[in-house]
């Protein structure tokens, strides 16, 4: 699929890894629609992009939003080609875990949150948006955004079961899509340097990054790299593309 003039939504776009996304797609003159629920990110972004994209202020968890801001795009935009369902949270909680004599629970609060926020966001917007591309009836991309940590990792529970339930879902949506010409490819990144990984207490990010064989996390204009060749590649679908360094937990 060509970029140039291609309407191209993102979650999570107005920081991270959704905003370098944001900002090299909207380099190679695609329509960019940036898509978060963070004002100050969103406020920030506005003024890094400079009127490169448009930035929507969305919850993509709850579902009203969801079909409002799809149906909004589309009246817009005349048609969405690519959606990168990129938003997601990080709460860290083990199962149960003893700290000073205590027993310490994953709460519940936070296992539904994380889903919310990770998973069920990924089905309402790939929802909303294939059904728009197969009313138009044309073809097009859904890009889910995984992670390492999809293999399981401790102290991730809630995090690790969210981008591994992705994974399932990006192969089963590339099998139902297919007909209608509509590919659905993954990314797990490892670890970049973003607003998420900032949260990581450093001695845990030093040892990963010890631990990763090309010793370095990956840089966000290498994963900008990547979301122009996953979407320029046609024949991909189905798979998810992991960009970690080498880096297995």
């Amino acid at each position: 699929m060509k970029i140039a003039g291609e309407t191209i939504v993102i979650t999570g776009g107005a920081s991270g890894l959704g905003l370098e996304f944001a900002r090299q797609l909207a380099s190679l003159t695609a329509e960019v629609w940036a898509l978060d629920n963070d004002p100050d990110a969103l406020e920030r972004a506005t003024r890094e992009l400079d009127g490169a994209a448009r930035l929507v202020r969305c919850d993509v968890g709850d579902e009203a939003q969801v079909v409002e801001t799809v149906r909004a795009i589309e009246q817009q935009s005349g048609g969405i080609s690519v959606l990168i369902n990129n938003a997601a949270i990080l709460s860290d909680q083990a199962l149960v875990s003893k700290l000073g004599g205590r027993i310490r629970k994953h709460t519940l609060a936070a296992w539904h949150e994380t889903l919310r926020c990770n998973l069920t966001s990924v089905f309402l917007m790939a929802r909303e948006v294939a059904g728009a591309m197969i009313e138009r009836r044309r073809g097009g991309l859904i890009v889910n955004i995984s992670s390492i940590s999809r293999h399981g990792n401790p102290g991730q529970t809630a995090y690790a079961a969210s981008k591994a339930a992705i994974d399932a879902l990006t192969v089963t949506w590339s099998q139902e899509l297919a007909p209608y010409g509509i590919r659905v490819v993954g990314i797990a990144p490892g670890f970049v340097h973003t607003p998420m990984t900032q949260r990581v207490p450093p001695v845990f990010l030093e040892q990963i990054r010890e631990s990763t064989p090309l010793k370095r996390f990956g840089s966000l204009e290498e994963f900008g790299h990547t979301i122009q060749y996953v979407i320029e590649t046609d024949y991909m679908n189905g798979r998810t593309l992991e960009l970690d360094g080498g880096l297995r937990f």
